[in-house]
C-alpha cells in the first residue's frame, strides 16, 4: 500500500504542476498587467501554499517509511488534508472566475485536469488514512508490516557447543 500511495502522489503532483504552469508569469491585477498578459484571481498565498502542503506531506510520508513511526502517517494525514482544504479554496475561485466576463489565466487550465488531480488527491487522502488504520496489512505480505516491525535481516548464531564423542 505504501507504494500504492507513492504513485499516487507522483500522479497528483503531476497534475498539479500542469495546472501551475498556466499561472506562471500572470499579473494579480489589471493595473499589474502588460498590454495582452492576463491577470489571475488566485489567491498569491492559497497558489503558494497549497503546493507546499503536497511537497510536506510527501516529506513527511517518505519519513515514515524510512522511520516506521505510525504518528508520521497521521500527521501526514493531517497535513494532506489541510492541503486539500486550501485546493478547494483554489477550485472554487477558478470556477468562479470563468462565470465573469473577464478574461483570466484559470480559463486556460482544462476542466479535465482539475478533475484528475482533485480524484487522485482524493485517493492519496484515502489510502494514506487506509495506511494509518492498518489495513493495508495481510498476513503473508512481505511489506505488509514495512516501518512496523521490522526484524533483523541476519539472526544472530547461536554458539556451538563442542559435542565429546566417547571412546
Amino acid at each position: 500500500m505504501a507504494q500504492l500511495v507513492l504513485g499516487l502522489w507522483a500522479a497528483t503532483a503531476f497534475f498539479g504542476a500542469y495546472m501551475f504552469s498556466f499561472t506562471l508569469g500572470a499579473a494579480r491585477s489589471r493595473a499589474e498587467a502588460e498590454p495582452g498578459q492576463l491577470t489571475s484571481k488566485l489567491p498569491p498565498f492559497a497558489t503558494f501554499v497549497h503546493p507546499l502542503f503536497g511537497l510536506a506531506g510527501l516529506a513527511l510520508w517518505i519519513a515514515y517509511l524510512a522511520a516506521g513511526q505510525q504518528s508520521l502517517a497521521w500527521i501526514t494525514l493531517v497535513v494532506l488534508i489541510a492541503g486539500a482544504g486550501i485546493g478547494d479554496v483554489l477550485l472554487v475561485k477558478t470556477l468562479g472566475s470563468r462565470k465573469d466576463a473577464e478574461h483570466t489565466v484559470e480559463d486556460r487550465i482544462p476542466t479535465s485536469a482539475m478533475a484528475i488531480h482533485g480524484i487522485l488527491a482524493v485517493a492519496t487522502i484515502g489510502a494514506v488514512l487506509l495506511v494509518c488504520l492498518g489495513v493495508d496489512s495481510q498476513e503473508g505480505d512481505d511489506d505488509a508490516d514495512f516501518g512496523k516491525t521490522m526484524a533483523p535481516v541476519v539472526q544472530p548464531v547461536q554458539p556451538v557447543q563442542p559435542v565429546q564423542v566417547a571412546r
